[in-house]
């Protein structure tokens, strides 16, 4: 994977900011985060917005519990044209039940949404919402992307790749009260998803966009390919002990262990960046909370199938792509990368894949395909 920094980060507070208009949740029920004097259809609730001035509180709306009524602050709000009933709402003595003579009570107020099904996505929504506030003349599903990646992937390689962040936006998250969120869970294999990866491989993705047929370009540098470039580093380390490149794909490449520099982990990233960054490219009016949340929701469970088939097509063509990776072209950045890459890991004196035999490019190449579409049939399998 592609790694310049050290990454040091917290979560949001509550995961998300609360701020005037959030959703906040409290014992008694949920509700928005408003200013007491404007909460005069239900009842406030102390410490559900912790982030707001104290004139700010969780205005909760509820139905009684016989839905014969509205739960109301009886201290600071009328029942006009009908009585107060006890016992009939949460909270303390002063909410009571108002019952009006209608012949049905008080419309519930509607129930508040749901909370996100990851609280990534949470993190998301806000984040989006910050940046349509923003404005500029970038995109909000960039914006939020740059945002993931600004502390990890904004050095002067990843300028060069694929462009630096909106420095100014940065700074109007952070009065916000925002801080980094590090990682979250991945629903599918339970893993711990790195969040400034993630933003900078979509990142890369929504703002390159990857090559067609058989070539590579600096969107896949991004995510696959920089992960590519560093495990063939990797297996030149290797090589004494198991010099066979096809053999070493099957037994390292993409597990689920710390063992190896390209993990499922990062697999899983660059799937969904590939996914979610592709969609939002071609749609503009796509949110990229929404289209994470559909992905966390159930769209993993043929997150690798949809990465794999659109990128690599068919297992000839990814052999042939892989190659393409490893291999000079007429991008001289990428020729450049290409070298550090396989140098960290595999040494100054490493053998670059230019120099690898036929023989030895096609059988370290057909390891790569022959993993990620093993991938593929097992997720196949787990879905029938």
């Amino acid at each position: 994977m592609l790694r310049y920094h050290i990454l040091t980060i917290a979560v949001f507070a509550g995961v998300a900011i609360a701020s005037v208009g959030d959703v906040c949740r409290a014992p008694q029920g949920s509700g928005t985060c408003k200013s007491e004097s404007s909460c005069t259809n239900g009842f406030t609730v102390i410490d559900a917005c912790p982030n707001d001035p104290v004139s700010v509180k969780c205005c909760i709306q509820a139905a009684c519990k016989d839905n014969s009524g509205q739960c109301l602050d009886k201290s600071r709000t009328s029942c006009a044209g009908g009585t107060w009933k006890t016992n009939l709402c949460p909270g303390g003595n002063n909410v009571q039940c108002c019952q009006k003579p209608s012949g049905g009570g008080v419309t519930p107020p509607p129930p508040p949404p749901p909370p996100p099904v990851n609280p990534f996505v949470g993190y998301l929504r806000r984040l989006h919402e910050l940046a349509t506030k923003y404005g500029g003349d970038r995109p909000a599903n960039q914006l939020v992307m740059e945002w993931l990646r600004h502390e990890e992937y904004n050095d002067l390689q990843w300028k060069a790749l694929i462009g630096g962040v909106d420095d100014g936006f940065t700074e109007q998250v952070e009065k916000a009260g925002a801080q980094m969120l590090n990682t979250f869970k991945d629903p599918e294999y339970g893993l711990d998803i790195k969040i400034s990866h993630l933003g900078a491989c979509m990142n890369g993705v929504f703002l390159k966009e990857p090559a067609s047929g058989t070539d590579t370009n600096r969107a896949d540098v991004a995510g696959w390919g920089g992960d590519w470039m560093t495990f063939y580093g990797e297996w030149r380390r290797d090589s004494d002990e198991e010099p066979k490149g096809g053999k070493y794909c099957l037994d390292h490449m993409c597990n689920d262990v710390d063992d190896t520099t390209f993990k499922l982990r990062d697999l899983v990233e660059d799937a969904d960046c590939y996914n979610v960054g592709m969609r939002l490219r071609a749609n503009p009016s796509l949110n990229i909370a929404d289209e994470m949340e559909k992905v966390l929701a159930g769209g993993y469970k043929t997150r690798m199938k949809s990465f794999v088939e659109g990128r690599f097509k068919d297992p000839a063509t990814a052999q042939a792509i892989a190659k393409s990776m490893l291999l000079p072209g007429n991008d001289v950045l990428v020729n450049t990368g290409r070298i550090r890459l396989v140098q960290q890991q595999g040494g100054l004196i490493v053998k670059l894949p230019l120099w690898l035999s036929d023989e030895d490019m096609d059988d370290l190449t057909k390891g790569f395909a022959d993993r990620l579409f093993g991938i593929v049939r097992l997720e196949d399998a787990a879905s029938k």
